[in-house]
């Protein structure tokens, strides 16, 4: 049977009508209903379909004595580390209700996000001891059955929820899929990842598009909002967007749709907070990177744009200037002297509106290269504000806010990987790119789906297949020292050796092969695909 309906009827072992914010079946009985834990109603200490997120750091300690109490020591050792570590590391600047409230106290609730929870917990602590010690010991082994045991735990306590399709059932379903794409993230399983966060998006329109089909109501329409609806939708997007950047992600969320094909406005409040900055700075990226999909179909085959996709892209770079004006008038300097978290945030999405901006101006042309070297100012103020982020993140103020000495310094967020990565592989100044190839070679950690060795790998390479030996007659060490902003000596590399749609296979997991292709147009207009495997 499905073990869906409120606590009340629950603890009868009788079915529930499942009835708002009170069941008919308690109700007819003078039962006090006891509403359905996570998701409000009925008696439930947590009432109220929002939730309100103070942002501060630190677990909520609203887990169930019922389902803590029945779990073994090590379990519940887990659960701890997961509340006090994993929850709060995570999300790095970026802290919002999901990681925060959301998923604990889901945890709290239902068996099966508690398994993800404690798997996820495992997978964590192994990327620690990994980073922390040399050598693997009986312990990492272990660790791994730990973590199997709960994985497969949640995936059997999930089925009747996929089956049962009722509201409360998708969104724990839509939780442990996020819990489990971190998971295969931090275990280094990319492409197990990508699939569950695949399966999540699916899930995700598909209670998109049965909510409007009842009753018109749209997941989407209040992206600011603090419900469990759009904490759970941020969390998609943000991971969503993140694997946009290496070229993975899915086009037909959705969101990304309605933005698109409606031209959604989004309304820009004149003191944004950063989460609400975030959230609409992902909606235009997504828009963005649609634009670009729908600009490459036609540049493939050396067509035309057509109008329509000209009025978007005017469309877009004036939702992201509205976006700028707006997020500069919400607060300082991204930039101050006494970092805070709130100011790394600030200037990460500076990094990546800086990013889009970028994207967006290009995507007017997308088989010509060369446009990127218009856009060398803006590569310095990323990379300028990417140094910033390197330096501020080991001062005191912050270290003990970003940093433990037992854990690794992996989030689940955006931080500076992706922004680097596309320095490095679209500036075609040397001493830029190589300045972000030593960036990314000098730090370990990951940033959901991106890995700082993975995407170091990537970058050094596409340089070296570019520049081949265009540069040997140039002293090019002097050129990309650091500190040196020299470029005026060192002739532009031509479009022939420029290389297009970077395609990036992740491995299946730590001991598997990254597969990468990319193409290039020769002197005679002629393509030349390049694949490589690392």
């Amino acid at each position: 049977k499905v073990k869906s309906g409120c606590r009340t009827c629950k603890a009868r072992k009788v079915k529930c009508d499942e009835g708002w914010p009170i069941c008919s079946r308690c109700l007819s009985t003078g039962r006090v209903c006891e509403g359905y834990g996570i998701w409000g109603g009925g008696g439930s200490p947590y009432g109220s379909h929002l939730i309100k997120s103070d942002n501060k750091p630190g677990p909520k300690n609203f887990y169930a004595p019922s389902l803590i109490e029945a779990a073994s020591q090590e379990e519940r050792r887990h659960f701890e580390w997961f509340a006090y570590r994993t929850a709060f590391k995570l999300p790095g600047v970026f802290r919002f209700g999901f990681w925060d409230s959301l998923v604990i106290q889901a945890a709290s609730d239902e068996p099966a996000v508690l398994h993800a929870v404690l798997a996820l917990s495992s997978a964590h602590k192994g990327e620690s001891h990994l980073i922390n010690t040399s050598a693997i010991s009986h312990s990492s082994d272990d660790r791994e059955l730990f973590t199997l045991r709960h994985y497969s735990k949640a995936i059997t306590h999930l089925q009747p929820h996929f089956l049962a399709k009722s509201n409360s059932s998708v969104r724990i379903a839509l939780i442990a899929c996020l819990v489990f794409v971190m998971m295969e993230f931090l275990r280094g399983h990319y492409k197990a990842g990508i699939t569950h966060l695949e399966t999540g998006l699916r899930l995700l329109n598909e209670y998109q598009a049965r909510s409007s089909a009842v009753d018109r109501y749209s997941l989407f329409s209040e992206p600011c909002s603090d419900s469990i609806d759009a904490w759970i939708i941020q969390a998609f997007i943000r991971l969503d967007v993140q694997a946009k950047f290496l070229g993975l992600g899915s086009q037909y969320l959705n969101i990304i749709l309605e933005d698109y094909t409606i031209g959604t406005a989004l309304s820009y409040i004149t003191h944004m907070s950063i989460n609400q900055a975030r959230q609409q700075l992902d909606r235009l990226i997504n828009q963005v990177f649609y634009l670009r999909h729908q600009c490459r179909r036609f540049g493939l085959w050396g067509q035309r744009l057509p109008d329509h996709l000209h009025m978007r892209r005017r469309s877009i770079k004036s939702g992201l200037s509205s976006w700028y004006q707006s997020f500069e008038a919400s607060g300082p300097s991204s930039k101050t002297k006494n970092p805070t978290l709130t100011s790394m945030a600030r200037t990460i999405l500076h990094i990546y509106y800086t990013m889009a901006a970028i994207m967006i101006d290009v995507c007017k042309a997308p088989e010509d290269e060369l446009q990127y070297d218009a856009h060398t100012k803006a590569f310095q103020s990323m990379m300028d504000k990417l140094n910033y982020t390197r330096i501020a993140s080991g001062l005191p103020a912050l270290a003990k806010a970003l940093h433990f000495a037992d854990m690794s310094g992996s989030v689940a967020d955006l931080g500076a990987l992706p922004g680097l990565y596309y320095v490095a592989t679209k500036c075609r100044v040397p001493r830029i790119r190589n300045e972000a190839v030593r960036f990314l070679e000098a730090v370990s950690h990951k940033e959901g789906i991106w890995s700082a060795p993975m995407a170091a790998c990537i970058a050094r390479d596409i340089i070296a297949i570019e520049e081949g030996d265009f540069y040997e007659n140039y002293n090019i060490a002097s050129e990309t020292s650091c500190g040196s902003s020299k470029n005026t000596q060192l002739p532009i590399l031509p479009e022939s050796h420029r290389v297009h749609d970077i395609d990036v296979e992740l491995p299946e997991d730590y001991s598997g092969t990254l597969k990468l292709s990319c193409r290039r147009r020769l002197y005679n207009h002629n393509w030349e695909m390049i694949t490589r495997e690392y």
